[in-house]
């Protein structure tokens, strides 16, 4: 009796160590293919990160880039590759997909999926500026100049004496000399920073040819505008104007005329002078000439004002070489030069002129002289004086159709992973 119950406890025994054993066999394998699991998955996942890092490195060197780029890794440890692409998303921004694939023996090609979205700043106004060119030439900023508002430069920005700049000056490459050594000795009130992202000027006059033809005037040839305040009265300005300097007014424009829309733009060179009240616009497809003084009603340093006046040329912008600019000049304008420079006519052989005096904004491609200089000492043209304008700090305030420009750095809106469950992976096997 007792040797049958002890056969039955040994069987039974060994069914229960058996089942035991099976279980822990059992459990053994699929913890191992969990781990499995989660190596796979996980390598899935980096293949994808791998790839949105590979992206962005891509896309912040060149913000222009809208491509794709692929790499395999497959060696003794891992196959699998990840592709990353740019795309464009219109006007709200654009977007980095990195899609991975991971081959494996139990589920065929894991993929997982990164998207890195930008936010596409919206175009900002060249008025930001106080002072920006594209290349500086080999044009030195000297004792004596005195620039407020914001100066940046796409090439390197020469010094030669103790020029004093108001606010943050930038450049894309250096000062030449450094800040400090050589004849640098400028005051930098707010500081000074260098490889700052290249700020394009744009391609075309498109907009302001669009604005011009559809609301706007537009005229052939050359043409002389003369800018007249009216009355002490706000916005009453007008503009007259002539196809010759002393000819008979061909064409008269109330700047504040709901159908005008503010730009008056001239296929050939476009004479200026005068006093603006109102907003205005006034372009050229080749050079913009400035024959007198030209200013605001109503002063922005000094008090409340709505005159704006931006002086946009195709080419340069230059102050003419005669009688009423022989003893200083004043400008009130935001100026562009899109392709050219804002320059002084004959500013190496013209005299001593004074002070070129600007409220406003200079933007132009190559740096103009305005004048020449022995050291520190001018010896033909003008002297600088250059105030930004205030109300340009705000961005929505500018000329009509005045150029534009966009920022080549994006911001990281959203950034959104999937990842592969492991159980989901464990469950496939």
């Amino acid at each position: 009796m007792i040797g049958r119950a002890g056969l039955m406890y040994t069987i039974g025994f060994g069914v229960v160590l058996s089942t035991i054993g099976g279980n822990l066999n059992r459990y053994a394998v699929e913890a191992t293919g969990t781990m499995g699991a989660y190596y796979d998955a996980t390598a899935s996942h980096n293949l994808a990160l791998a790839g949105a890092n590979v992206g962005l490195a891509k896309f912040y060197q060149d913000t222009t880039w809208m491509g794709s780029i692929s790499q395999s890794l497959n060696d003794s440890s891992m196959h699998g590759s990840f592709t990353a692409a740019m795309n464009d998303l219109g006007a709200t921004g654009v977007m980095l997909r990195s899609v991975s694939s991971f081959s494996t023996w139990y589920a065929g090609t894991l993929h997982d999926t990164i998207e890195v979205y930008f936010n596409r700043n919206r175009r900002n106004s060249f008025t930001l500026f106080a002072w920006m060119t594209d290349n500086e030439g080999n044009v030195f900023w000297v004792t004596g100049d005195t620039v407020w508002g914001r100066v940046h430069s796409n090439g390197n920005l020469h010094v030669n004496g103790k020029p004093v700049f108001m606010e943050k000056a930038t450049t894309s490459k250096q000062f030449d000399p450094k800040p400090g050594t050589g004849t640098n000795h400028a005051i930098y009130k707010q500081g000074y920073e260098t490889g700052i992202a290249q700020i394009d000027l744009p391609s075309d006059m498109s907009d302001l040819i669009n604005a011009a033809n559809a609301g706007g005037k537009h005229y052939a040839g050359n043409i002389w505008i003369t800018l007249s305040p009216g009355t002490a009265a706000s916005g009453d300005g007008k503009a007259y104007i002539r196809s010759t300097q002393a000819g008979p007014i061909i064409d008269s424009i109330r700047l504040a005329d709901p159908s005008f829309d503010g730009v008056i733009l001239g296929d050939g060179r476009v004479n200026v002078s005068g006093t603006v009240d109102g907003s205005l616009s006034i372009a050229s497809m080749t050079d913009v000439y400035i024959q007198d003084n030209i200013l605001y009603e109503k002063d922005p340093l000094v008090g409340a004002s709505d005159d704006v006046l931006g002086l946009v040329a195709n080419q340069n912008v230059v102050v003419a070489d005669n009688t009423a600019n022989n003893s200083n000049c004043q400008i009130d304008a935001a100026v562009f030069a899109r392709t050219g420079s804002f320059m002084a006519e004959n500013y190496n052989s013209r005299g001593i002129d004074g002070t070129l005096n600007l409220i406003g904004s200079i933007v132009q491609e190559t740096r103009g002289a305005v004048g020449q200089f022995n050291g520190s000492n001018l010896t033909s043209g003008f002297s600088k004086r250059y105030r930004y304008d205030p109300r340009f700090e705000d961005p929505t305030f500018r000329p009509p159709y005045y150029p534009g420009y966009y920022v080549r750095t994006y911001n990281i809106t959203n950034w959104w992973e999937s990842y592969r469950l492991p159980s989901i992976a464990a469950n496939q096997m």
